[in-house]
This record gives C-alpha cells, structure tokens and sequence, in this order.
C-alpha cells in the first residue's frame, strides 16, 4: 500500500497519491469506490476495450500495444493470464451460447474468433483485402448486438486507402460476412445499435458527424451534428427515453441527443480524450473515461444531466460496467513513475 501512483486529474494537472489515499479520497459517498488496484509490470502502451465472461469470472483487455488480450479474475482484479495470437486487439466480445471471444484485430485486417475455454483459435473472418486496397485495414470500433448475434465492426477508411468507410456485419453463430453497410466517411468511431427500432449510430469523426443507419436496409439514412462537435469519438444511449450521448474531444464534451428530432437536448463539460463511455439505466447514470479522469453524471430528467464526481484514473480511458458485480473496471497506461494497472470500483448507491 505505500506504492506511489500518478494520477492525472482535469486540465493536466498531475498528482501523486499512494494507494491507501486514494480509497480514502474515494469514500462511500462518492458514485463509486476504489476496491483494488492491479499492477501490470512490462506492459506498456494503450489499451482499448473491456468484456466480461461471467460464467467463469473472466474479464477481457485488449492489450493493443502489446498484442495481447489480458484476462483478469472479474470479482477480484486478479490478473490470471495473456492471451497471444493477436497483432492489434481492439473491441472485445463475449458470446455466451457459442462460448467464444471475438477479437477485432487491427493489426491482421480481420475478426477473430477464441474458445472461452481454453482460448484457442477457432476462426479468422477476413475484413478488407490489402492486397487489392494496397494497403492494411484496420478495424477497430465494434459492437456486440446480442439480441441478433451480429457483431458490427468498423473497416476501410483511412487505414484501407479508401474514400469511404465499412460496417460489416458478421453473424457470430457461422462466422460468416452477411452484410455492409458504407458510410461516407474515413474515421468511424463508437457505435450504438438500438434494436427496437432497427437503427444504428456511429460517429464519423473526420466529418464530426453522428450517422444514422437504417438496418433493415443496411443505409445511412440521416447524420447529425452540432456546431461545436469535435472528435466525437464515445458513444452510448439510453432507449427508455431515447437519447443518444456523445462525447467530443478537445474540449471534453458530452451531448445528449433527442433521438427522435437528432438535436441536442443537454451538453456538460466532461473528461478530455475519453474514448469509453457507459449509460447505467439502473442507477440513471453515465460514466465517461478518458486521459485525465472519470467523469460520472446523473440523469435528473431525460433532458437535464448533472455532474457529481471527476476521479482520477491514471490516464486510463476505457472502463466496462459489470452490474452483476457492482462493479466498474478501468483499465490505464504504464506512467512515468508507475506500471499499467486495472482499477476495480464498487459503485455505490
């Protein structure tokens, strides 16, 4: 407990707290709790995204720079082992009836699938050819619709060499390609899928735009913006009252969109360079991880928000919420004085 840890709070501002302080500082009355820290020595570099395999206790980090995907235990922050075999892992997914992880991978242009059990490959779902792009794709951003099993990962763009951007939707059960959706843009960011009523959201960054896809046609149907959007990168919603929340960078910025009008309804400052966000529909709240802190809002109405903590996280920028734990993760860098680590926070009612 006397080990220092740097931590990064708002506007840069960079402190050192030993570990013991920082669960004072995170007493009971706060939103959430610091239960534990746990050290990663020799990892070094970003990480990106979190998920969770409940049946064996199992929490997931893509390990971007390391190439490798990180498990820990999920009830206690334990780190048990590293997954190897991947080149760029970025958005994670558990699928329970096939007891499979997807990785994509944005170092081999493609979606790879792991038995859970064990974690070795089963499959490679090929995305963009690079050899008639002549140049590698890179999916990235994804998302997980368990409802259909379909896993919508972001491809082409920049990283491909194309004008234009991809969704292509893969069926988790046959690992098979079974749609794709083109967006006119080059950097897609986090997307949302609202089942109820078949549409989809991204953030086209390049165009600071929220694009709006019709799935049962597979068409942009509508974008949205705001004049003062920038690098809108996170992305959650929440579907009892239908709003949208975005989160921009420079500033940190978080917009709650109308999604029936696509205006927005409420904005607050928040975190700068947050790239994970999550809507908590049972406690009405929304997390917001970036470099310098966490961000926690509550919702008052469903077009009124408020702030009521910025905690440090040690530059940590994407988090997962377990609600079947209590428990929020978030997952931060090797920093000048210490070794990456993964904060677990209770979350208080």
């Amino acid at each position: 407990m006397k080990k220092m840890i740097a931590l990064t709070f708002l506007y840069a501002v960079t402190v050192f707290v030993p570990v013991h302080m920082m669960h004072a500082a995170s007493a009971p009355q706060t939103p959430v709790t610091l239960k534990s820290w746990t050290p990663l020595p020799g990892i070094e570099g970003d990480f990106d995204f979190l998920a969770v395999d409940l049946k064996r206790d199992h929490l997931f980090v893509a390990a971007e720079e390391h190439h490798t995907v990180e498990v820990f235990e999920a009830s206690t922050g334990k780190h048990l082992q590293s997954i190897t075999g991947v080149k760029t892992p970025h958005t994670l997914a558990y699928v329970p009836e096939k007891d499979e992880l997807i990785v994509a991978d944005g170092g081999d242009s493609s979606c790879l699938f792991f038995s859970a059990a064990d974690f070795h490959r089963v499959d490679r779902v090929q995305l963009i050819d690079g050899s008639v792009t002549g140049k590698t794709d890179s999916p990235d951003v994804g998302y997980f619709d368990a409802k259909k099993h379909l896993f919508f990962i972001g491809n082409g763009g920049k990283s491909a060499n194309l004008p234009y951007s991809e969704i292509a939707e893969i069926n988790v059960d046959t690992h098979a390609i079974v749609g794709r959706i083109r967006v006119e843009g080059i950097n897609l960011e986090a997307i949302a899928v609202d089942d109820a009523n078949d549409k989809l959201y991204v953030n086209i960054r390049d165009k600071k735009q929220i694009g709006v896809v019709d799935l049962k046609t597979s068409q942009v149907v509508d974008t949205w913006t705001t004049p003062d959007l920038n690098l809108n990168t996170s992305m959650a919603f929440d579907q009892a009252n239908h709003r949208l929340f975005v989160v921009g960078r420079k500033p940190g910025l978080l917009y709650a969109f109308d999604m029936n009008t696509g205006k927005v309804v409420d904005k607050q400052s928040c975190v700068n360079i947050a790239d994970g966000m999550i809507w908590d529909p049972q406690m009405k709240r929304i997390y917001v991880a970036g470099s310098q802190g966490l961000s926690i809002f509550r919702q008052e109405s469903k077009d009124r928000y408020s702030k009521v903590a910025d905690l440090p996280t040690n530059g940590g920028k994407t988090a997962l919420l377990i609600p079947e734990l209590n428990q929020l993760y978030v997952i931060h860098p090797k920093t000048t004085i210490d070794d990456a680590g993964l904060l677990v926070y209770r979350v208080n009612q």
